[in-house]
């Protein structure tokens, strides 16, 4: 059967209309709350609108999402980094694989306390704790990328003697990119829920900080607003990433649609 695909611009506004309707529904349905658990979603915007308006809110965000896009840029060097290394070399992976069979089950969280301790209350701990959230999936990722490449393509490279440096930029890298993809996407999301958690412990400023200091002061409105706010925010990253990887891995589609074509056309000969 075929199926009708849509272009990512569509594909998103297919996507968003469900929220928007919830959005609306929820605007409608809460506008006569008088409950401080839960507020109205006008009172909410309103207390978004209010931290703006203060100048707070710009501070906030360059604070995080400049420790987030730091520690997001090191984890993706380091991923590819290693990735690459235990992908092309059986026996370093035979040898790590317990070890990071053992370290990727721990919970990251368990790890904010010890190193705000240990490193303090500053930007670095929170770089260093994103950092530690957003790598794993994206050295997992590389790595099982780079090990579903064809070995013949492996002895085709080394059959006509290409650099190890030119390999990996014009064979493994383009080979395990789909799944490298995979990684860096679940990267994004998961460095934003240690964006707010690592921010809910010794520190001053920030997105985490602000929803903390709200719930503690019973400001319930301004803590679902908080929270909101992330929430669009990673919702936007998700959306602009996959319109990234949807043309940067246009190639991969032609590839599919061009073998699916290969073996209708193998099975009407028959």
């Amino acid at each position: 059967m075929k199926t009708k695909t849509y272009g990512p611009v569509a594909t998103v506004l297919l996507q968003a209309w469900l929220p928007i309707a919830l959005v609306a529904l929820w605007f409608v349905a809460s506008a006569a709350s008088t409950s401080a658990f839960w507020p109205s979603l006008a009172t909410i915007l309103q207390t978004v609108v209010d931290w703006a308006a203060s100048g707070q809110l710009w501070g906030d965000l360059l604070f995080s999402f400049g420790n987030y896009f730091a520690a997001l840029a090191l984890a993706i060097l380091v991923g590819l980094g290693f990735g690459l290394a235990i992908g092309l070399l059986p026996y370093v992976g035979e040898v790590l694989s317990p070890y990071l069979d053992f370290f990727r089950t721990l919970p990251i969280v368990v790890f904010v306390p010890i190193v705000i301790l240990v490193l303090g209350v500053g930007r670095g701990p929170k770089v260093f704790l994103i950092f530690l959230a957003c790598v794993w999936p994206i050295l997992l990722n590389c790595i099982e990328g780079v090990r579903s490449i064809a070995p013949s393509v492996f002895e085709t490279a080394r059959g006509y003697r290409i650099p190890l440096g030119l390999r990996i930029r014009r064979v493994v890298l383009p080979g395990a990119a789909p799944q490298i993809a995979v990684g860096i996407r679940l990267a994004v999301t998961i460095g934003l829920v240690m964006l707010v958690v690592s921010e809910m412990y010794g520190s001053t400023e920030g997105v985490g900080y602000f929803i903390l200091q709200s719930g503690q002061r019973f400001q319930l409105a301004a803590a679902w607003g908080g929270t909101l706010l992330v929430g669009v925010i990673g919702w936007a990253f998700t959306v602009v990433y996959v319109l990234i990887e949807h043309r940067v891995l246009a190639w991969t589609r032609e590839d599919a649609d061009a073998s699916r074509r290969v073996r209708i056309s193998e099975r009407r000969s028959k």
